[in-house]
């Protein structure tokens, strides 16, 4: 029986060792699918993927439609590049029709080869500062272009041609961009691509950002951030008066998602002091009533959500205040209001409701006695969780049980329960 187990191991190592050398055979390029907003999702995206690629050996091409984002997120994302090129290659590819605008050129001019396909575009490059001063827009611009011409002189590509795209704003077709010597080749298709890489007998491992990165970008905005904000104030408020605890988690977890997204964009705290005194006066509608801290309160919130940006540089051929951000403005400036109408009217029912606990209320319920009552001398009976002065015309000790009879003028009259 020994002899037919050794064999056995013998060839399940043998087997062992032919899968691994399988393995190690098999040829794959990792392809990063960029149809993304230039932000911290992507960066994240880009962080996974260029992290297993590095780990495999394996090479990269990134397909890319782009219109830019945030400038710090292609930085990081530029960074990422730089380093993972010290162990495998790197390439970009635009297809027929698409684009590596602004925040996407820096990411595509830091790949070892860059491929565009016919009708497709890379540029215009220059960064932008919402609300800044035109000395902060140069300080950034003029850091961008040194950034942009290093990049190209580490790729050996035409230096003067990429200079334009940030400082003139230039883009360019994917002909002239060849004409230019800014990029490698014109492909319109992966194949073809991969073919003049090498890579055509090499198989495909494709990624796209997971749900986890695609909610990171949706929540990187500072309308969508400070929405969520407001949302969950109004959802703790309402709660007050309908006395649903689940109201108030769902609150808390929308401010939490809000100032997440605030914190990813690095929004500016006068953006966010403004969303917070917002708040403050949509709360104080609880003791005004009359609708105005409410929507003064939204107007605030609202503001503060636009302003968090401000000092912020970002590269987007995309408007900071696109149609996404004009249509939750609009959601917000219809909903809130009548959120705010709904809230006073909660309000007045709950002050034209009936007390819980009053003298009228009380009679013919049970309490118990605090203090010992005599005939002739108060003492103290608990009736609903409330205190009130009580007689009797009996001696009732304290701990006893009681019903009460009547009430006049403060004071319960009682009866000892036998």
């Amino acid at each position: 029986m020994k002899v037919p187990l050794v064999i056995l191991i013998f060839i399940l190592i043998i087997l062992i060792f032919t899968v691994q050398l399988a393995s190690a055979s098999q040829k794959n390029v990792v392809i990063i699918e960029f149809n993304y907003t230039v932000d911290s999702g992507a960066q994240d995206y880009f962080q996974s993927t260029l992290t297993y690629a590095e780990q495999n050996g394996y090479p990269v091409i990134i397909i890319m439609n782009t219109p830019g984002g945030y400038l710090a997120n292609a930085f990081a994302i530029v960074s990422m590049i730089t380093s993972a090129e010290s162990q495998i290659s790197v390439t970009t590819y635009i297809p027929p029709g698409d684009m590596g605008a602004s925040a996407g050129s820096y990411i595509a001019m830091a790949s070892d080869n860059i491929f565009m396909g016919n009708g497709s575009f890379i540029g215009p490059s220059k960064p932008y500062i919402l609300g800044g001063t035109a000395l902060e827009e140069q300080h950034v611009v003029n850091a961008s272009l040194a950034y942009m011409i290093a990049l190209a002189q580490s790729h050996g590509r035409n230096v003067s041609a990429v200079a334009t795209m940030v400082e003139n704003n230039t883009a360019f077709s994917a002909s002239f961009a060849l004409q230019v010597k800014i990029i490698n080749g014109i492909a319109n298709s992966l194949s073809e691509v991969k073919s003049i890489l090498g890579y055509s007998d090499y198989s495909d491992i494709n990624f796209t950002e997971s749900p986890v990165q695609q909610f990171e970008s949706f929540i990187s905005n500072s309308t969508v951030a400070g929405f969520f904000i407001l949302i969950g104030t109004i959802a703790i408020l309402l709660d007050i008066y309908h006395g649903s605890i689940l109201l108030s988690v769902l609150g808390i977890i929308s401010i939490a998602i809000g100032l997440w997204g605030s914190e990813l964009i690095g929004a500016q705290p006068v953006g966010l002091l403004m969303i917070f005194i917002g708040m403050v006066l949509i709360f104080l509608e609880i003791k005004l009533g009359h609708g105005l801290a409410m929507l003064s309160g939204v107007f605030l919130a609202v503001a503060g959500s636009l302003l968090m940006t401000v000092d912020i540089p970002y590269s987007s051929n995309v408007p900071y205040l696109s149609f996404g951000n004009y249509a939750l403005i609009a959601v917000e400036a219809t909903l809130l209001p009548i959120g705010a109408i709904y809230l006073i009217a909660l309000r007045k029912a709950a002050m034209r409701a009936p007390a819980k606990v009053g003298p009228e209320r009380i009679i013919g319920k049970n309490g118990v006695a605090k203090t010992d009552i005599i005939p002739g001398k108060e003492g103290v009976a608990n009736v609903f969780s409330e205190d009130w002065t009580a007689i009797s015309d009996e001696i009732i000790k304290a701990g006893e049980k009681v019903t009460v009879l009547e009430y006049n003028e403060g004071k319960i009259k009682v009866r000892k329960i036998s």
